[in-house]
């Protein structure tokens, strides 16, 4: 059985969200762009989840396709939002944070980040706030893995290591063409933002430091450790 489930917003993986399974209780990781509710109800219906059994929904950042439906999500399943410090005010105005969308290719200033300076979801306020560089254990719901702070495609950007080897790392990277997924799903490229490859090349390394052997993104489909090595060594040469 899988502990975790990808859950997909757009079609082959393009936009992701995760729902981790746990013994008392499952966690729901991301929630897509405003009025993907409903959509990730019906996927995790799908998937024989009992959406009852679900207690935390983590959001790993403050851009609008991560976090669009966390306030619909948490009224629903009435459960609390977990967040960093750094990236709160995302969520709190509905609105992404402008100053890290700093594009990795200029096709996304053209097509991409217009509709995510306009794109506007519900505000609401995290339950659960991390600061620093302080984590969180998930064995409260029978999951043994933690959050963890790592920092570079936002400020407050936020992962899931799982003591069996698996990580949620979002748009730490991403995977395929396009904005990810589609095709050529093992093709490791840079998400459309970052707002800093320094600390970006520091998380990945601090990832790959946990035993880690397989990586959920956000963007993509997941990817194994030597492609994340090579996605390291390749596009975040720096100087």
């Amino acid at each position: 059985m899988k502990k975790i489930i990808q859950l997909s917003i757009f079609p082959f993986g393009m936009i992701n969200c995760f729902l981790i399974k746990g013994k008392t209780k499952h966690v729901l990781v991301d929630t897509g762009v405003p009025n993907s509710e409903n959509k990730i109800i019906k996927q995790l219906k799908m998937h024989g989840v009992n959406i009852d059994d679900i207690g935390l929904i983590i959001i790993t950042h403050g851009h609008i396709d991560h976090f669009g439906s966390a306030k619909e999500l948490k009224d629903i399943l009435k459960i609390p939002i977990l967040m960093h410090d750094l990236d709160k005010v995302a969520l709190q105005t509905g609105k992404s944070m402008l100053e890290t969308l700093k594009s990795n290719h200029k096709l996304w200033d053209i097509v991409l980040k217009p509709k995510i300076v306009n794109d506007t979801a519900s505000p609401c306020f995290p339950d659960i706030v991390l600061s620093g560089n302080q984590e969180y254990d998930l064995s409260i719901y029978g999951i043994n893995g933690k959050v963890i702070h790592t920092p570079g495609h936002t400020p407050g950007s936020l992962s899931v290591v799982l003591e069996d080897g698996s990580a949620i790392i979002m748009d730490l990277a991403s995977s395929g063409i396009f904005l990810g997924g589609i095709a050529f799903h093992s093709r490791m490229k840079h998400p459309p933002f970052h707002d800093n490859l320094e600390q970006v090349k520091k998380s990945i390394n601090q990832i790959l430091s946990l035993n880690t052997e397989t990586f959920y993104l956000g963007h993509g489909n997941p990817v194994s450790r030597k492609s994340l090595i090579n996605y390291r060594d390749k596009f975040l040469k720096l100087q």
